[in-house]
């Protein structure tokens, strides 16, 4: 009998070799093509290292790639370890570090993880790899099939190890069940780093049926969903508990051939199945018990049964005990122990946790059995009623959360010193939110704000507390302990006398606005005063809330009204205003909210001149921005080209930290350092906004006293935020540079700013050219409408003049497109150019846009053109556009061009709209979070990327002259450069490179 999946996979091949295994949106793959793409995979492995028993991460998304890499792993003897792509970086290290891994492999070259050692293997460039042959090796049901990070008790997450023999139990339980044969067709709707994928994976390759994996913008799409169900003719689909309503709600297809619906993940509420044609099954189970424990034939709840989660299933045995580990009476409540075939081999590297989850009880059974920490009862029928956990793991739209790991994160936090989380209304799938008390001396709002950026940037988006409560102390049990029930009654309270009055009633733009929050994040009491991203929703879901509000209401939205914008009654309100305004036009950055920017700090005024040696022979550098791709590469050149050591303000918990910020910026940006260089480096802990730089009074001093020259690099960048966003970091970060920079003695400010502070002026001026000494006032009318990030630099220029006028020694550069380094290829993956070029390398084709120009330039050439000039004093009151003489400044079309000349890559150039509409609906696409660039209506009915066309011809005859007699050339993006820039910065090696 065939014990494992991957036997049972080769059988179906043999059987069906030519029968459908895997259909995507851009594959359709036969068992034999699948066969031999991960035989190939395979064989890689090995010759890199892969041996038997091994754990290897595979970092991916839903897509076919994925399916080649499981197969390929298990066909070496190994085991596979899921990670979500769409985890931060931070997350995805924390597992990585807990797996001794010969290599990584990914799904896609855009994936490749930064900080790792390891070889690295990108599955889609399987085709460009050496092929050697795959070693045969026995696998064996006792070996582990695949590890499952869940979130840990301790707060960081745990590997779950499951057998061949465990998953093998389960399909083949399922499958016999279901009448899963050749003749199906299933879905891959989970996350892939959830157990729930494992199974849909290998339930239709076990039997030879067709496995399809629904595009995202279809898979979050109730009536998309079912279409796609019934295009595909799928007999056997899952959706995630919350969308089941959604789903049996929506108009079912007259060609629907679904059979059975499965879900799993939260507690099922009643549903109405009258005129349902299939049926639906809910599974219940915890990821140590590999996958489903439970399962239940759902009857219309209209007959008002109790609720339950079913009867054991694949051979599971299940008791009900008490505290003291002894069964409790049926129909009394306890927790779930369970024992059988699917119980796993135990957490990863975990002996303690082991000890106490998987546990003998030798009078009920012989078996190891499982502490789920589940609260259930047993009801008359044999059933089992799910009612909720015994701690504080909780699923949220799906996801699977440990709020121990959520305050391990937020305690990272210097400026808190306690944190307490706890769950309001967990008896409900779609009112559930999470609530975290603190204690800190912060100013509540700041600190809200700065606790929500460190969250996104260390846990994925569901995390996120629905309410941060900010107390200067906690209400104490008599025992001592914090009296989470006291701190959640009184929030409680505080919501309830919130009730709105009659003045605050929703009208009927803030209701038809919130019931589209409302189906999107599962929240139902949306008051005027609530934001967007304070009641769970994010960057992603902000895409489709516009989508919807606009739709709904016939007033065109933005993705950047959700930040200008961000609570329910503002963005109300000004989609009121809208509605009576012209139509065609984005709103404008009032220019006088910009001139009024335009301030020096206050009492500032220049106490003596500075001496020339400060530039050309610097004993003591402040560099700001150095964890920035530019930055990083300045701090390389100044350490070359001077004997200066460089202060490097970064923020960070402490020195420590912030030299360790700066240490993972140099490896990810492959620039190497010498000991003595390193040496130089001394990193500041700081914020550049804040008073004094974030920085200790007496550093500050200090600094004030030493520093000779600043070079200012630091920027918020961000293509979607509006000005009122970028201002602090950019515009008051300026203004604490500019106080700084006349402190005690005169320094010299190299200011980088871009040649985007002409915006896409030309519009107004009716120049062809514009020169380096041309005010840029004249571009103003373009630049109040440009997005949050001109505006913001726009500003900051001004102010840096300001200061000249005022005596302060300053040079300006301003940047054209830093596209990537000549020698290495390494680029910036946060810029929008990067994930245009992979845009047009996915569809294959190039937009058509006349005359737009970015800049394009190397990093290398910017950084040693920086350093050269800002050692002459002549510079000093200079502008310097940094980028190439127009005759050898590449337009996107040409640039485009290039690559297809280089590489015969016969990318199509396309009209615009038919470019875009390739990808805009696709929340996979590289440059889908950045849609509004190149959708909204700006001016004229034309878009912030289209307006760009025609851009200025760019003098450079500052740059030109001042780096006459250096070795310094402007860089020429040839077939080698390119090849490197392809490979490096999206995993691309052209066949003829």
């Amino acid at each position: 009998m065939t014990l494992t999946v991957l036997d049972q996979f080769a059988h179906q091949k043999d059987l069906y070799p030519h029968h459908t295994a895997l259909v995507t949106s851009q594959h359709t793959l036969s068992y034999q093509q699948l066969d031999q793409l991960s035989d190939k995979l395979c064989g890689l492995i090995q010759h890199q290292g892969v041996k038997p028993n091994d754990l290897v991460p595979l970092i991916a998304h839903r897509d076919a790639e994925l399916i080649i890499g499981v197969l390929a792993i298990l066909k070496a003897g190994a085991a596979y370890v899921p990670i979500d792509a769409r985890y931060p970086d931070k997350r995805v290290q924390t597992i990585l570090d807990q797996i001794d891994a010969p290599l990584i492999l990914t799904s896609r070259s855009d994936i490749l993880p930064d900080d790792t050692d390891k070889p690295l293997i990108a599955i889609n460039t399987l085709d460009k790899l050496p092929h050697y042959p795959r070693k045969t090796t026995t696998v064996s049901a006792s070996m582990t099939a695949y590890v499952i990070f869940t979130s840990g008790t301790t707060g960081a997450p745990k590997g779950v190890m499951i057998s061949h023999a465990s998953l093998w139990n389960l399909i083949h339980c399922h499958n016999q069940r279901f009448a899963m044969s050749c003749a199906s067709r299933s879905s891959l709707m989970a996350g892939i780093s959830f157990d729930v994928a494992q199974w849909e994976i290998w339930s239709p390759l076990c039997c030879g049926a067709t496995l399809c994996l629904p595009d995202d913008d279809i898979r979050l799409d109730p009536h998309a969903l079912l279409e796609n169900f019934a295009h595909h003719q799928l007999t056997h689909a899952f959706v995630p508990t919350v969308m089941v309503p959604e789903v049996l709600a929506a108009p079912q297809p007259d060609n629907l051939n679904l059979q059975y619906l499965f879900t799993a993940g939260e507690k099922l509420s009643p549903v109405d199945l009258q005129g349902i044609p299939y049926t639906l099954v809910d599974y219940y189970g915890p990821t140590e018990t590999t996958v489903f424990t439970t399962c239940h034939l759902v009857e219309c709840r209209r007959r008002n049964q109790p609720a339950s989660i079913g009867y054991p299933v694949a051979g599971a045995r299940l008791f009900v005990l008490d505290e003291r580990q002894q069964p409790v009476a049926r129909g009394q409540a306890g927790e779930l122990y369970i024992t059988g075939p699917s119980v796993a081999q135990g957490y990863l590297n975990a002996p303690e946790l082991n000890q106490s989850k998987f546990v003998r009880l030798p009078t009920l059974c012989q078996e190891v059995l499982f502490r789920s920490g589940d609260r259930v009862i047993e009801l008359d029928n044999g059933q089992y009623q799910y009612l909720g956990r015994l701690d504080d793991q909780i699923k949220i739209r799906g996801n699977r959360i440990e709020l121990a790991e959520l305050n391990r994160v937020i305690q990272e936090l210097p400026e808190i010193t306690h944190v307490a989380t706890r769950v309001i209304h967990p008896e409900s799938a779609h009112s559930k939110r999470i609530a975290t008390f603190v204690i800190s001396q912060e100013e509540p709002d700041n600190l809200k704000t700065k606790l929500r950026q460190h969250l996104k940037t260390s846990l994925p988006d569901y995390f996120q507390p629905n309410f941060i409560e900010v107390l200067t102390h906690f209400p104490l049990t008599e025992n001592g302990k914090v009296d989470l029930n006291r701190l959640t009654q009184d929030l409680e309270t505080r919501l309830a006398a919130e009730v709105m009055t009659p003045s605050e009633a929703l009208t009927d733009t803030q209701a038809a606005i919130a019931a589209v929050w409302s189906e999107l994040l599962g929240v139902n009491d949306i008051r005027p005063q609530n934001a967007f991203f304070d009641v769970g929703g994010d960057s992603l879901l902000a895409v489709s809330m516009i989508t919807q509000v606009s739709r709904r209401l016939g007033i065109k939205t933005y993705v950047r009204d959700v930040y200008e914008y961000p609570s329910l009654n503002a963005l109300a309100a000004a989609l009121e205003t809208r509605r009576h305004a012209q139509p065609s036009d984005l709103d404008r950055e009032p220019s006088q909210v910009l001139q009024q920017d335009i301030q020096l700090p206050s009492g500032w005024k220049i106490s003596a001149p500075c001496n020339d040696h400060q530039l050309s022979a610097p004993q003591l550098i402040l560099l700001t921005g150095a964890t920035g791709f530019v930055g990083a590469h300045l701090l390389a050149e100044l350490l070359r080209t001077t004997n200066a050591n460089i202060c490097c303000l970064v923020r960070g918990r402490s020195p420590e930290h912030a030299g360790q910020r700066l240490l993972d910026v140099l490896k990810r940006y492959r620039i190497g350092l010498s000991e003595h260089q390193l040496e130089r480096i001394q990193p500041l802990a700081g914020d550049i906004a804040d008073t004094h730089l974030g920085l200790l009074d007496a550093t500050y001093d200090a600094l004030c006293q030493q520093v000779d020259v600043i070079y200012h690099s630091a920027s918020a960048v961000n293509f979607i935020q509006p000005y009122s966003y970028m201002r602090r970091d950019n515009v008051q970060g300026l203004q604490q540079i500019i106080a700084f920079a006349a402190e005690h003695k005169t320094k010299p400010l190299v200011l980088l700013s871009t040649i985007s502070v002409y915006s896409w002026g030309q519009r107004f001026t009716g120049k062809r050219v514009m020169y380096e000494h041309d005010d840029i006032d004249q571009n103003l009318a373009a630049v109040s409408a440009d997005i949050g990030y001109v505006r913001s630099k726009w500003v900051m220029e001004k102010i840096a003049d300001q200061a000249a006028h005022s005596g302060l020694p300053v040079m300006t550069f301003r940047l054209g497109y830093a596209t990537c380094h000549s020698q290495t290829g390494v680029s910036a993956n946060y810029q929008w150019w990067g994930r245009l070029v992979e845009t047009c390398l996915q569809t294959g084709s190039a937009p058509q846009l006349r005359d737009l120009y970015e800049g394009l330039t190397t990093v290398d050439y910017m950084t040693q053109a920086i350093a050269y000039i800002s050692r002459n004093p002549k510079a000093l009151g200079l502008k310097f556009n940094l980028i190439h003489q127009h005759s050898n400044n590449l337009s996107l079309e040409a640039f485009f061009q290039r690559l297809n000349n280089s590489f015969d890559l016969s990318l199509k150039r396309m009209p615009y709209p038919e470019w875009r509409a390739q990808w805009e609906q696709d929340s996979n696409a590289p440059l889908y979070p950045l849609l509004s660039l190149f959708k909204d209506n700006v001016v004229d009915e034309l878009s912030t990327v289209e307006l760009y066309q025609d851009t200025y011809i760019f003098d450079n005859q500052n740059t030109a002259r001042f780096l006459r007699g250096s070795t310094i050339e402007e860089p020429v993006f040839d077939k080698a450069m390119l090849a490197r820039y392809l490979e490096a910065s999206f995993g691309y090696r052209p066949l003829n490179a």
